[in-house]
């Protein structure tokens, strides 16, 4: 049993837009007409969500201007996580769950391992992370896009509108999507090992 957890930025440009990200391949061409695009919303905000074969988190949310140290991360997503979403999503074997997550700094500081080896030891540890590149992580090969695709058809105008859509989005999420998400995460792993680390999804 595994649970994945990690961050992600959600701006109000990602609202009733066209996100400004090409992925391509050797001699494909995008025509200069569909990169332009008008942002008129910079603000943001941090959202924190974790999936599991039994569904996802709820969605924590914080302003973009907060620094995201080690105590804001324990205090405000993985306590939250580890005592209110992982006894929601697995009953009495919520102890019996994996974390995974990233390398970023709030992940791997001292203060971040304390605390989950007092509350939850059993975690993934950093030498057996995967590397760090958009073809692996659950959440860049799957769930952001698909999150993103779901808020390109709602709209908000402020940070406080953002968060609350965001969500109720996550609330609703179609379980179907995360566990294709999760299916496909080991054998893209064993493609990019295959690839000698070169991109999954390129042919």
């Amino acid at each position: 049993m595994i649970f994945a957890m990690d961050e992600t930025w959600i701006t109000l440009d990602d609202f009733n837009s066209t996100k400004d990200i090409y992925y391509t391949g050797e001699g494909m061409v995008i025509p200069d007409e569909s990169k332009k695009l008008l942002k008129h919303w910079p603000k943001k905000s941090m959202v924190a969500v974790g999936i599991c074969w039994n569904g996802m988190s709820r969605a924590y949310c914080v302003d973009g201007s907060a620094k995201v140290t080690a105590a804001y991360f324990i205090e405000n997503f993985l306590k939250r996580m580890v005592k209110e979403d992982l006894p929601r999503l697995y009953g009495n074997q919520a102890k019996n769950v994996s974390i995974h997550f990233d390398n970023a700094k709030s992940h791997v500081a001292i203060l971040t391992k304390r605390w989950l080896n007092e509350y939850h030891p059993k975690y993934i540890y950093e030498a057996h992370w995967m590397a760090d590149s958009p073809d692996l992580p659950p959440f860049d090969c799957g769930i952001n896009g698909f999150l993103e695709k779901i808020l390109n058809h709602r709209k908000a105008t402020t940070v406080n509108g953002l968060s609350r859509i965001v969500e109720e989005v996550c609330d609703t999420f179609d379980l179907a999507v995360i566990c294709r998400t999760l299916d496909a995460w080991k054998p893209r792993v064993e493609t990019m090992l295959e690839r000698m680390g070169d991109h999954v999804e390129i042919k």
